[in-house]
């Protein structure tokens, strides 16, 4: 897998610019305007990968490669056990070395860069093992020369080079080819596909183009070769060899010979092409409609988009056996669609994601954000210094985007948070229209999708159910009011349904809902004192207190239970757990009875770091049939 790319005075990017493409998810989208380097991005692989011809930036261009140093190092990250590694000693050194990396061991005009490296990093430690992991910059200059970018500091000098210099920065151009076949290895543990926008489907989706043939894994000569064994070619020369033999005995003084003294036979390498030439290149990709088969030549441009993607889809998925080493790289797979295929296409390229090693794709459709399960997607923009990059992962999309803004201080595009509340209501609207419609259930963050996903795992499947996190009541009352006004344009043609769950908070956010909207639904889960439970009401109506998150939701006896787990790290924990012995499985706020001063404990343990995230994952670990299931969560599931 590629987590990254490093380019240095490649097209667009002036300088070095890291751009993250993944936390670790194979489904990785690069958005952003017209221009900005998407297909950049994919260009300078190809360039790694299959020697495609480089394309500088225009200051090289003025001032030449010695001077800029163009490069390009993508990054790896692999699992140990993915691959039997030759060069495994100087692959883990180099690992651990980028691993424990720090900004101060960085030159001063690469840390920026190395900040983007950085975050990204972060969320890769909680995400992977470090001792099973290799995390590997490296790749090529503009003459074919190793390179590590900016991550060739005077620390990887120390490290690598018995008489280093403490004079230099990094090592120098020859000490560095001790990385060269670490380089050739990694090289060769992927197969690259790239598939430009601008490419021509009616040639592209012919079996002797390189690209069909990298899909199948096998090329036409060796598919010939299968057919038409060597054996065969023999046994042809020698029935042709007697017929000429034949021929001169008839003829006595003649024969009918090849010049010089040794007979050229039928070659192997003749036969094949001749076959090729005379059976395959005859054939063309044909589509059946209406039972009639179409040539793609006569297809719309959107269909012939739609032609490559499932073409793809299928050889990976049913012909080739091995998909494992295989990154696809599409450029604007959605190009010339139609909005209401492009929710189609979406769902097949996260299912093509699925097939093989990686999937990146560059788009200007949003819509396909909130689709998806798994994914990340890079926004690329730009100011007056140069290429900003905000990483985002797809799962909870919108509280990302919403945090990459605060974060970011404004520098994520307006374009996209635009676009996130627009293409998000096509997106659940398109999907809601079909006959074998989907179901959504959006709520308010990530840790709250951890808790469906399990106890909604068992329909989540047959109802096609995405559960969807967008970081808060705020941005739920928002995604409600511009989905009702898409339900009224269809609400006649609406087969799925989707739910809208918040909190109640101490800061309630209320909004009227419209009881005549059947398959628009929109609740907020808040305690009841009397009967001590958890109910779903209306968001504008009754009951508007106690404070009620997911938390003081859940089953009070396993969220003890998780809660125990948690009080070596936290000690102050103890002060709740040492005064409960058996708490029941109502509500965890009234199965735990705590005071206000409690309540101020476990509400800090709750928003200090990503403790309700790692709470959700300890919680649902340790779910089984044994602890009774909340009223609310089964009376929510009912209504799929």
């Amino acid at each position: 897998m590629i987590i990254g790319t490093i380019v240095r005075n490649i097209k667009t990017y002036s300088g070095i610019n890291y751009l993250p493409l993944t936390f670790g998810q194979t489904f990785n989208g690069l958005v952003g305007n017209n221009g900005i380097g998407k297909s950049s991005i994919l260009e300078a692989l190809d360039c790694f990968f299959n020697l495609r011809q480089w394309n500088y930036n225009i200051v090289t261009k003025k001032s030449g490669v010695v001077t800029t140093r163009p490069h390009i190092v993508p990054v790896f990250l692999f699992k140990i056990e993915e691959a039997l590694f030759e060069n495994i000693d100087i692959a883990k050194k180099l690992s651990d070395y980028v691993w424990g990396l720090e900004e101060s061991d960085i030159l001063s005009q690469n840390r920026d860069q190395f900040k983007t490296f950085s975050e990204q990093l972060a969320i890769l430690k909680r995400n992977y093992n470090q001792e099973n992991c290799l995390l590997l910059p490296i790749g090529i200059t503009h003459d074919n020369n190793v390179s590590l970018s900016f991550f060739n500091t005077k620390k990887l000098g120390e490290l690598f080079i018995e008489d280093f210099d403490k004079v230099q920065h990094g090592i120098n151009d020859e000490q560095i080819k001790l990385f060269e076949p670490l380089l050739t290895e990694l090289k060769g543990l992927i197969e690259y596909i790239y598939i430009p926008k601008d490419i021509d489907p009616d040639n592209f989706t012919q079996l002797e183009t390189k690209e069909i043939q990298s899909l199948m894994g096998e090329t036409l000569t060796e598919i010939v070769e299968k057919c038409v064994p060597q054996s065969k070619i023999q046994e042809i020369n020698q029935n042709l060899n007697s017929f000429i033999e034949s021929l001169t005995t008839v003829l006595e003084d003649y024969s009918f010979r090849t010049v010089g003294e040794r007979q050229v036979n039928l070659r192997k390498h003749d036969v094949y092409k001749l076959i090729v030439e005379a059976y395959f290149k005859i054939r063309k990709l044909h589509k059946s409609e209406s039972g009639h088969w179409l040539e793609m030549s006569v297809l719309s441009s959107g269909e012939k988009q739609k032609a490559i993607i499932e073409l793809a889809y299928h050889f990976l998925k049913s012909y080739r056996k091995d998909t494992n080493k295989i990154i696809l790289a599409i450029d604007e797979p959605e190009s010339s669609l139609h909005m209401s295929a492009c929710y189609d296409q979406f769902n097949k390229l996260f299912e093509l994601s699925l097939l093989c090693k990686q999937l990146i794709f560059t788009t200007h459709w949003y819509g396909f954000i909130p689709t998806v399960e798994e994914g990340s997607v890079c926004v690329i923009s730009k100011n007056e210094k140069g290429h900003l990059f905000d990483l985002v992962s797809v799962s909870s999309y919108r509280e990302e985007v919403k945090q990459a803004v605060k974060s970011s201080k404004g520098k994520l595009p307006y374009d996209i948070r635009l676009k996130s509340i627009n293409d998000f209501t096509q997106s659940v609207v398109t999907s809601i229209l079909t006959n074998e419609p989907f179901n959504w259930l959006i709520c308010e963050g990530s840790s709250e999708k951890i808790y469906f996903e399990k106890y909604f795992a068992d329909i989540k499947k047959d109802k096609k159910l995405r559960i969807i996190p967008v970081g808060g009541a705020t941005e739920i009352k928002r995604i409600y009011n511009n989905l009702q006004v898409a339900y009224e344009d269809f609400k006649k043609e609406i087969q799925g349904k989707v739910i809208l769950v918040s909190d109640t908070d101490a800061e309630l956010v209320q909004y009227p809902t419209r009881d005549e909207l059947k398959n628009l639904l929109c609740f907020r889960i808040v305690n009841i004192e009397k009967d001590k439970k958890t109910v779903l009401v209306k968001i504008d109506s009754n009951p508007v207190s106690p404070k009620t998150e997911i938390e003081d939701a859940l089953n009070g006896n396993l969220f003890f239970e998780t809660l125990l787990e948690f009080r070596e790290t936290f000690p102050e924990l103890e002060n709740i757990i040492k005064d409960i012995s058996e708490p029941t499985e109502d509500a965890s706020y009234y199965a735990l009875d705590l005071s206000l001063s409690k309540q101020k404990i476990l509400e800090n343990f709750f928003n200090a770091g990503n403790n309700k995230f790692d709470f959700a994952n300890k919680y649902v670990s340790k779910m089984n049939d044994e602890y009774i299931v909340p009223d609310w969560i089964d009376n929510l599931k009912k209504l799929f």
